[in-house]
């Protein structure tokens, strides 16, 4: 065998492992979640108005987490039948606010302290005048 048919069969070889690896590959875990990207993003551009889904990635680049938050509020609209037409830029900047808001009401807690007195504190204070 000389080195051309010895690069032919590794190559030929390689080429049928990287087939067989991507046919399993796509069937495993990582193809279900591409696929489930494929349809959430088929689903916005359904919903969205293409100056909505604009400042959706640009909010995604900052706030994955909000991103995310408002994607699945908007496609639960949608399942349910909610909306009756697609979804402005506007219309997003609101559902993005209401979304801000609700996280600072859920962040923001006081904290009361009630110091109660006794009978001995009072004491005390007398005894010392």
């Amino acid at each position: 065998m000389d080195d051309a048919e010895l690069n032919a069969i590794r190559s030929a070889r390689l080429a049928e492992l990287q087939k067989n690896s991507g046919q399993s590959g796509s069937s495993s875990g990582s193809g279900a979640e591409s696929q489930k990207d494929q349809v959430k993003t088929s689903m916005l551009a359904q919903i969205l108005e293409p100056q909505a889904r604009e400042r959706l990635s640009r909010v995604r680049i900052v706030r994955s987490d909000r991103a995310d938050a408002v994607e699945q509020y908007l496609i639960k609209l949608a399942t349910t039948g909610s909306l009756q037409r697609k979804i402005g830029e506007s219309e997003l900047v609101e559902i993005l606010d209401s979304l801000s808001r609700d996280e600072k009401k859920q962040t923001q807690s006081k904290i009361v302290f009630n110091r109660r007195t006794t009978v001995e504190d009072d004491e005390d204070d007398d005894f010392f005048d």
